[in-house]
């Protein structure tokens, strides 16, 4: 590649927006510029400073354009004016005025035919930039005539051999060329042509088209074909990637420069001289080749021979190690057989040894010092344990029959008394109700559906299959059930089914038995469980389908089938005198089943009330709700309130005019004087874990200021596990069966009083305890899961609403946001403690707190305030 190819190799790419249509013949001043002013690769070193940079590229580019002879170019007496401002040293005056001709000499230098001719250039030009068409006059005048140094044809004619005329003597036009030749002149001799410059002047041309043509693919009108459209875009696409293609190839001519060099060349070796080898010079390189084989030869059979020997070596080791391993494997072995035979011989001598010490303490009647030497002395404390828990499930067959029987003749005095009264009130009244039993059923009407005395004629011709009852007919058959004999407890000896066992053998036995969590599956057991449970259930009352007063009458207010089952178990409590717990788990409807029952009550039994349901205060209103949509016609009464509301509501509590009364934990406390005066026919506690403290205020109260033929606890907890907590249950639903002056666990160290041993529990003997104990609760206690009962639920439906926050409601949010509660009292705001309970509260209500709340009621001058 020669020189001009290299420099112009090294130009910079031009982008297709630097394309300039410039006329033919003259290269665009600001590409050419751009180009001379480009530093050559390696003038510029480092550590110059930014007026020695600027200097060094001015010098290359005066240098370039004198080495092109282009020292007329104005461009050139402009950069030595530049670089004398720079270094401060003047160029040549001779070079300047050479370089810089003045403008009137400039001007004078011109004829009038060059100055019409160069008018008519400069309109030929701005006619083809605006692409018009050029007038033929117009290029006529613009196009130099062709001017020659001969004379006119015979203005010096000659003749031919043959006669003719020639039309020039070229004799005298030698002569005449000669005079001109010799003519001085002051205009140096015209350059010669530049091969560089042609190539930059043909590279200036090829650009300028290039840039026309991207103009003209860039905006081709709308309306042409399809197939013109895709062979100009890549006709346009090819044209730019010009300046990809010419770094690319930039890049290759840098590196193969690079890589030809002879410094940085991959294998400089080849480009040495071959020196001419001799013969002696050959064979003394054919016998070092020689050599160097038999050497080669030599390490190739040495290594082979060095393998070898470490596959053998490498054998014999293996070998050696897993025979080590064998003998030590074998070591172990024996000295394991030797360990437990050592340890079997010392338990045999210590086996003999205590034999002998028993023996001989029997001998010398010491009875302490042999209970001292017996080995399961733990296990027989767990004996004595589980055979308290199963005698005292045994009797309590009999305690339960007793408890019934006790309460059947309690409830047969208050019919008694009631009768009295009744029959008091008819004697002083003219309006005497008669006895009327259904014929096919023997049902009794109540008092209030029965006729009087006058029209009972008329009633049983209007009502076929109805009879009269008399008086004294009607107390026999209330009375018939409340003579039956009160049963003894009854006692069964269970044949020992350990019998014949050995003491130590016998004990382990009745442990795993009891530890077993199926011990209670078994045919022996499953009947004990059975008739337990049939003596608690003893009337049984089957409930198929949901009463009328349930629901309102509304047909979609329905109970489940398992709800059916959970009224149908607590009615059977009802009649046969028990107390219990609904332990269904949360979200199976124990309010609902509960409202069942108060209905089922009064509308079947005519137990028109009182009933006590105690709640939570956060659930009151719940259940509020539930009573109105479930049971609209119970009189109730919400019983909570200032001091104020309470009082009025006295009035209607003292005239028992009511059915339910509905009220919390704190104010059965506070009203205890009021409330305990009532004889309450059913009490209702929901969330009955609470009572798990046999010695908390509520327990203490409700059991002394309260009287209630019934109790029923709520609860969707699980039985507690604690022996104190589960015998506080049992106390509190059924005193007259688990009655107990002290704790529980005291009454499980009785079996070791008469030893004088003090039992502490513990966690396995106490589970062993409470795991029995959790039978005697099933007859008094229904739990279901939702896994059990999930076929009858209805799907879950969410429903979730977005509504904004009220004005007041935002401003206090924002308020609380920075942890501060508005409060008159406290001068402006108090912290919070708990901030982001105080913001739920206020979403849901800002009246939620009472300082908000009066503070509104005193700035709208309202005596009331509600939404």
């Amino acid at each position: 590649m020669d020189e001009s190819a290299q420099k112009y190799a090294g130009a910079p790419a031009v982008g297709a927006h630097q394309y300039i249509a410039a006329p033919v013949g003259y290269a665009p001043m600001q590409y050419a510029s751009e180009t001379q002013q480009m530093p050559y690769p390696g003038q510029v070193q480092q550590g110059m400073t930014a007026q020695e940079v600027a200097i060094a590229k001015l010098e290359n580019s005066i240098t370039s354009m004198e080495e092109q002879q282009m020292t007329n170019d104005p461009r050139y007496a402009q950069m030595l004016q530049l670089k004398h401002k720079i270094t401060g040293i003047p160029p040549p005056e001779a070079a300047v005025k050479q370089e810089m001709p003045s403008k009137e000499a400039t001007e004078a230098s011109f004829t009038p035919e060059q100055m019409n001719q160069l008018r008519a250039q400069v309109g030929a030009y701005k006619q083809l930039a605006r692409q018009e068409p050029l007038a033929p006059s117009l290029a006529s005048r613009a196009i130099t005539k062709v001017t020659t140094l001969l004379p006119d044809p015979y203005d010096y004619p000659a003749e031919s051999e043959n006669g003719e005329k020639l039309p020039y003597d070229l004799m005298k036009v030698l002569s005449l060329h000669q005079q001109r030749a010799n003519r001085a002149t002051a205009l140096p001799p015209p350059p010669g042509i530049d091969p560089q410059t042609v190539l930059k002047e043909r590279e200036y041309r090829i650009q300028n088209r290039i840039g026309a043509r991207i103009a003209l693919l860039s905006n081709l009108p709308a309306d042409i074909s399809a197939h013109l459209r895709l062979k100009a875009e890549i006709e346009l696409r090819a044209l730019r990637l010009l300046n990809l293609q010419t770094q690319v190839r930039n890049e290759v001519m840098n590196a193969l420069k690079r890589d030809t060099t002879l410094e940085t060349a991959l294998n400089p070796y080849a480009y040495r001289r071959t020196k001419r080898q001799s013969l002696r010079e050959a064979r003394v390189t054919e016998k070092l080749e020689k050599q160097q084989k038999v050497e080669q030869e030599r390490r190739r059979r040495q290594k082979h021979t060095d393998l070898l020997q470490a596959i053998v070596q490498h054998a014999k080791e293996f070998k050696e190690f897993h025979r080590n391993n064998q003998v030590k494997q074998s070591k172990v072995k024996k000295a394991v057989l030797t360990y437990h035979a050592n340890n079997e011989k010392e338990r045999k001598k210590d086996e003999q040894k205590n034999e002998r010490m028993r023996m001989q303490k029997l001998m010398q009647e010491d009875e302490e010092g042999y209970r001292q030497l017996l080995d399961e002395k733990k296990d027989k404390r767990l004996v004595y344990l589980l055979k308290q828990t199963d005698e005292y499930v045994e009797s309590l067959t009999g305690l339960v029959k007793q408890h019934q029987a006790t309460e059947k003749r309690r409830k047969r005095a208050e019919r008694r008394e009631q009768r009295a009264r009744e029959k008091a009130q008819a004697d002083d009244s003219s309006d005497v109700r008669v006895h009327i039993r259904e014929v096919a059923t023997g049902k009794m009407l109540s008092v209030d559906e029965a006729p009087k005395a006058e029209e009972v004629d008329a009633w049983l011709e209007t009502h076929p299959g109805y009879e009269v009852v008399s008086r004294d007919e009607y107390s026999d058959t209330d009375e018939s059930d409340a003579d039956e004999p009160i049963p003894d407890p009854i006692v069964t000896h269970k044949d020992d089914e350990f019998e014949g066992l050995d003491e130590e053998t016998r004990n382990r036995k009745i442990i795993e038995k009891a530890r077993n969590e199926e011990d209670e599956y078994d045919q022996k057991t499953r009947r004990q469980m059975e008739s337990y449970y049939a003596t608690a259930h003893k009337i049984k009352e089957k409930i198929v389908a949901q009463h009328s007063s349930m629901g309102g009458g509304d047909p979609n207010l329905q109970l489940k089938p398992y709800q059916l089952k959970g009224l149908e178990w607590m009615v059977s409590l009802y009649n046969n005198n028990l107390n219990g717990i609904l332990a269904d788990e949360m979200g199976l409807g124990k309010t609902i089943q509960t409202v069942a029952l108060i209905t089922y009550l009064m509308e079947v039994k005519k137990l028109n009330g009182p009933y006590l349901i105690i709640v939570p205060l956060s659930t009151i209103s719940n259940w509020s709700l539930e009573l109105e949509k479930w049971a609209p016609s119970i009189v109730k009464v919400v019983y909570k309130g200032n001091k104020e509301a309470r009082k009025r509501l006295e009035v209607v509590i003292k005239r028992n005019a009511f059915n339910v009364l509905l009220t919390t934990y704190d104010y059965v406390l506070k009203e205890k004087a009021l409330l305990g005066k009532i004889r309450w026919k059913y009490m209702i506690i929901d969330e009955g874990h609470r009572m798990k403290n046999h010695n908390c205020k509520l327990t203490l109260v409700l059991n002394g200021y309260f009287t209630a033929q019934h109790r029923l606890l709520l609860t969707g907890t699980p039985l507690q596990n604690k022996l104190p907590e589960l015998w506080a249950l049992l106390n509190f639903l059924l005193p007259s069966i688990f009655s107990s002056c002290g704790t529980f666990e005291q009454w499980f160290n009785a079996p070791f009083a008469t030893t004088g041993e003090k039992v502490e529990l513990n966690q396995e003997e106490t589970m062993l305890i409470i795991r029995r104990l959790h039978k005697v609760l099933r007859p008094f206690l229904l739990r279901r899961l939702k896994k059990e009962v999930e076929s009858q639920l209805p799907e879950k439906t969410e429903y979730v609403l977005k509504c904004d926050m009220s004005a007041l409601q935002r401003i206090l949010y924002q308020h609380m946001q920075k942890g501060l509660l508005i409060d008159s009292k406290h001068q402006g705001g108090r912290a919070l403690m708990n901030t982001v309970v105080h913001l739920r509260k206020l979403c849901n209500h800002p009246f939620l707190f009472e300082n908000v709340e009066d503070e509104c009621r005193e700035y709208w001058k309202v005596p009331d305030i509600s939404g």
